[in-house]
């Protein structure tokens, strides 16, 4: 066995897609929305039986290693080891000698996130034994268990207690050389020093949970350094793709569909404490793209949280002019001025009535820019009204667009069809826009391919029975041969294949059947096989329904079967072949039962 077919047949793709997809079961397949394009229909299928997965929309597909190679962005031998690390497979050691030339960058993954799970339990026993940090965080409202839940810490400052962090971390085997190289601690002119020294410290983890950074929060009077201090970005971490919290707040969200988005980690993790669970936060940074797409995959609604100041409502801004490009619904909830949710949520203010009168984000985008309209100068009212029609312009419904204008019209005094003559240009610019950035259209796999055009649906639903049947490990279906070449030319030769690697009886005919077939052809094997979901291909009645199918394929080509058995019984009369005879009639006299017993004919 390969070291590719030993991952796939000891890890579930089910368990793997569910950490990135918000999958529902739908009959013996799991759906969800596509992770790598934007949509709004769930086209995403995964098969357990199978292990692979297929999207109808943009026709991605493979198995549990291509998965994670697409949605990390890594080969697929970097896929295999990042498996392996992150889902602790055992694998023996002859089949890990065969890759062993990329066993370097798995250890040095291996001591990047022990680095800092290391380094954020040390800062935590460092919190816990220094009662002003202890006390500034429950005097910020915190509890003791959601102190321990999210690991907060303290980096305390000075040589001594630098070089007694240094000595723990060797313990862990952690070596200081590794310790600068990812930032958490760096060379001075005469010693080391830590950035994160006399901070708070709060561990970030990535969308699995490993720990691979840190915000650090300064709390002391008089100290006069930025307010926040990140860890520096790395191949494992990096601002513009991690949630604060997502990995805690993962489970929360695909059970309620929606989700909370605030700015900081004292937000996310106070509403976390007040029963908000599905929260989360960015890093300090402006929420990107990346960000609503991995949200998208599991909720379908976004509650943007910010602060009640300027720099609150600016972002949240920002926000609407990315949030077209995802299949998800953007609320705003706005707090009162001076608030965040840490403040509000500890002086009992209550979150509910805000949460019921929030607003949809293209309307408080509409109601924010063109306040105070009419003050505007010439130039700035062009502006703003550019801005605001650019923004609808990209809406899809045309009822939601017509509301929005006459917002946007009402409130800043134009008649409504100028408006709306602004955004017809709009939307023609982005039209144009799209068209010429439009990479040339691919067919999808197969389906304009002349080898599968003549491919009926029919044939279609009996190849796919046969591959469920194969993938679910029972008896796999047999068809009788004879009928092989009334098939098109396309199913007959991944027939022929079929049967021939059938012969060779692998432990697992489904892979080593995909084995054997170029990558476009796999591609449409995987989405035939996907694309008929009825009846379970196990038992009595799977083989009622595979034999209503061949019956049914028969009386399509009856004409042209009886023909053909015609001209060899003739052969074989004439060259008084008695076997052969008795042969050709009775798959004459077994067609024709079958087809008359269930009324085709």
């Amino acid at each position: 066995m390969s070291l590719f077919n030993f991952i796939k047949s000891n890890l579930s793709i089910v368990d793997v897609v569910s950490e990135h997809v918000h999958l529902k079961q739908a009959g013996g397949y799991w759906k969800g929305p596509c992770p790598f394009h934007s949509e709004k229909d769930a086209s995403f299928t995964v098969s357990p039986d199978k292990q692979i997965f297929y999207c109808f929309g943009c026709h991605a597909t493979g198995d549990v290693i291509s998965f994670v190679a697409k949605i990390e962005n890594l080969s697929q031998i970097e896929s295999v080891h990042h498996i392996i690390d992150r889902y602790k497979v055992n694998v023996p050691q002859d089949l890990l000698k065969k890759v062993g030339a990329t066993t370097q960058s798995l250890q040095e993954k291996e001591i990047f996130f022990r680095m800092c799970t290391s380094t954020a339990n040390w800062a935590h026993q460092q919190m816990l034994r220094t009662p002003n940090t202890y006390l500034y965080l429950t005097q910020r409202g915190l509890t003791p268990q959601t102190i321990a839940k999210f690991t907060i810490g303290y980096f305390p400052g000075g040589v001594a207690n630098l070089n007694l962090f240094i000595k723990a971390m060797a313990k862990d085997g952690i070596l200081a050389k590794d310790l600068l190289e990812y930032g958490v601690i760096a060379e001075g002119r005469s010693q080391l020093y830590s950035s994160f020294e006399e901070r708070i410290i709060f561990p970030i983890r990535d969308n699995l949970g490993r720990s691979c950074g840190f915000g650090g929060r300064i709390f002391k009077q008089g100290d006069d350094r930025a307010k926040y201090y990140n860890s520096k970005e790395s191949d494992g971490f990096i601002k513009g793709k991690i949630l604060f919290g997502f990995d805690m707040a993962k489970k929360s969200m695909q059970e309620k569909e929606y989700a909370f988005l605030v700015e900081g980690y004292m937000d996310c993790i106070t509403m976390s404490q007040y029963g908000y669970t599905n929260t989360v936060a960015t890093l300090g940074t402006a929420c990107t793209l990346e960000h609503l797409k991995c949200l998208s995959r599991h909720i379908n609604t976004l509650y943007v949280l910010y602060d009640g100041d300027d720099a609150g409502q600016n972002a949240m801004l920002r926000l609407t002019e990315l949030c077209w490009e995802v299949n998800l619904e953007l609320k705003v909830i706005q707090l009162p001025p001076k608030e965040d949710p840490a403040s509000f949520l500890v002086g009992k203010g209550d979150l509910a009535l805000f949460i019921l009168s929030a607003q949809d984000i293209f309307t408080f985008f509409v109601q924010t820019v063109s306040a105070n309209f009419l003050q505007k100068t010439l130039s700035e009212k062009v502006a703003l009204a550019e801005k605001i029609t650019n923004i609808i312009a990209h809406l899809d419904d045309e009822f939601k667009q017509d509301i929005l204008l006459q917002q946007a019209a009402s409130i800043m005094q134009l008649p409504l069809q100028s408006l709306k003559g602004l955004t017809l240009k709009q939307r023609h610019r982005h039209s144009v826009a799209q068209q010429r950035n439009k990479p040339t259209p691919t067919p999808p796999p197969l389906e304009n391919n002349a080898s599968s055009a003549d491919v009926s649906m029919l044939e279609e639903k009996i190849f796919s029975a046969i591959m469920r049947s194969t993938s679910k490990g029972a008896n796999p279906l047999s068809m009788d041969m004879q009928l092989l070449p009334y098939f098109s030319t396309h199913i007959q030769t991944l027939l022929k294949t079929y049967e021939l690697v059938k012969q060779q009886a692998p432990q697992n005919l489904w892979d080593a059947f995909l084995d054997h077939l170029d990558e476009q052809t796999r591609s449409w094997v995987v989405r035939v096989s996907l694309k008929y979901d009825g009846t379970s291909t196990t038992g009595t009645n799977a083989a009622e329904s595979f034999e209503q199918l061949l019956a049914y394929f028969c009386k399509v080509n009856w004409r042209n079967i009886v023909q053909q058995l015609k001209e060899e019984i003739q052969t074989a009369r004439s060259e008084n072949n008695i076997e052969r005879l008795n042969e050709v009639l009775g798959t004459f006299l077994k067609l024709k039962q079958g087809i008359q017993t269930r009324g085709l004919i």
